[in-house]
């Protein structure tokens, strides 16, 4: 005989583990939650990166405003030189930080020409190696002094001074960032240009540089 106090109560007894139906209903409902998530997730992490591209534009014309102040002029060079002369000319300092500003964070830094170099970081727009940097070295594109010299500064909301370059493909997946000549921040929407008709429905990016169809980014040098 079992003695009194040990005997087991079935309906109080618990069991280890979950059955395998349990198991299948927990993968289904996580997939579903997945369906749902991820493309929020992503979303939001390019939506952050076009935040932090914004606050690059923003530090690069409070550059260019202090540069102006100091040395009278706007940087002389075009493209990528124009807003690199920020840490060639000691506006901006040269380390890591400063650097990053200088093109857009939607953009791995290993696929620029500067990362596949053997040229640190902090060196890429100093004066021993200003005289390589083109487009490569960057995914802005600058204002092409050359062709387009700014008549004022500052200047106005209609004059581009920076831009995310979308060579090879759109920098952010629908957004084009533009700092502009008066200190506004703005963004080039491909939706918004497909509903105007300047670009065509099968588009897939916005081109920046001279052949842009829009007039106020012809004005931005690639190079």
């Amino acid at each position: 005989p079992t003695p009194y106090g040990s005997m087991k109560n079935p309906q109080n007894s618990s069991r280890a583990g979950f059955t395998l139906i349990e198991l299948l209903a927990v993968i289904m409902i996580m997939g579903i939650l997945m369906t749902f998530l991820v493309p929020r997730i992503i979303g939001a992490i390019n939506q952050a990166k076009v935040t932090a591209c914004k606050a690059n534009m923003n530090e690069i014309f409070k550059g260019m405003v202090e540069y102006h102040t100091r040395y009278g002029r706007l940087p002389k060079h075009s493209g990528v030189r124009f807003f690199g002369s920020l840490v060639r000319d000691e506006i901006f300092e040269a380390n890591e930080s400063d650097v990053r500003r200088l093109t857009c964070p939607a953009v791995e830094l290993s696929f620029l020409e500067g990362g596949e170099s053997n040229v640190p970081l902090a060196d890429w727009f100093t004066r021993d190696n200003f005289d390589l940097l083109d487009g490569y070295w960057s995914a802005y594109a600058g204002r092409d002094t050359d062709n387009h010299p700014l008549k004022k500064f500052p200047g106005s909301n209609s004059e581009v001074l920076v831009a995310d370059d979308n060579d090879g493909g759109m920098n952010h997946e629908t957004t084009t960032v533009v700092l502009w000549a008066g200190g506004t921040v703005t963004t080039k929407e491909l939706v918004l240009l497909k509903d105007d008709g300047i670009l065509d429905l099968e588009e897939t990016e916005l081109r920046v540089g001279p052949d842009s169809p829009l007039g106020e980014l012809q004005k931005l040098s690639l190079d």
